[in-house]
């Protein structure tokens, strides 16, 4: 069994989005929409880089490049690929954590995925795959471990995730053959949004009235049939390895 019981813990996490969703966010106009996607690599929930602000920025700038280089975009997609960019900041209690610094839970984990595999065979269903970008077997198998946790008492329940990603890339090694990596960094995926204790405005840090004005009317023309959702509700695709 993981190890896994209340952590009183606290830490500090941070999510690079543009700067209307980030002012929505800080101002409670909107929350945090947790991400869906099936290659996230810690399962579903709301992702932050652990006390990262300059790495919650640099993949906010990578998003945004993604945006210019779309083709037909909508007025959403030109509206991502131009606004500035921001960088929010929220105090989280880490609560019922799966945290994969403990061997226990990275055991248990090995053992979620022979036990998936085995429920998948028997379903005649194929594995997903994990590719160099899209990891989607390793969100299978964490929802999969997920599920098993919750499944085995009344009222249990993971609130956040806690993971170390290390690229394998070797172009991002400091030096050839060691195996520190540029891009090394501690994750925190939210599954439960009452973690989130406590949200900021980190990056920019100096705002005309004017310019915060002009950036939530903008937020507000954006909602459409472009982004039926609201643009106000900061994407989780500023989260997740990028390699």
């Amino acid at each position: 069994m993981p190890r896994f019981d209340d952590d009183h813990r606290t830490i500090v996490g941070y999510h690079g989005t543009g700067l209307a969703a980030a002012l929505r966010l800080i101002n409670r106009i909107d929350r945090f929409r947790p991400s869906e996607k099936d290659y996230d690599w810690l399962g579903r929930g709301i992702y932050f880089w652990e006390y990262a602000p300059r790495q919650a920025l640099a993949f906010a700038a990578t998003r945004q490049r993604q945006y210019q280089k779309k083709r037909n975009k909508t007025a959403y997609d030109h509206r991502r690929a131009t606004e500035p960019l921001a960088v929010v900041a929220c105090m989280v209690r880490l609560g019922f954590c799966l945290d994969l610094t403990e061997p226990e839970n990275l055991e248990y984990v090995g053992d979620a995925l022979a036990w998936y595999k085995e429920a998948m065979e028997r379903a005649n269903v194929p594995l997903p795959r994990n590719t160099r970008k899209y990891r989607k077997l390793d969100c299978a198998v964490f929802e999969y471990a997920y599920k098993l946790i919750e499944d085995s008492e009344p009222g249990a329940k993971v609130d956040t995730a806690r993971g170390i990603d290390v690229p394998t890339d070797r172009a991002g090694r400091i030096w050839q053959g060691s195996w520190l990596s540029g891009d090394t960094h501690v994750q925190i995926c939210v599954r439960n949004p009452a973690s989130i204790l406590g949200t900021w405005l980190h990056s920019p840090t100096e705002l005309e009235v004017a310019d915060v004005c002009e950036a939530l009317q903008v937020a507000r023309i954006g909602v459409g049939r472009d982004h039926p959702q609201g643009e106000g509700l900061a994407e989780s695709d500023a989260v997740g390895p990028a390699d």
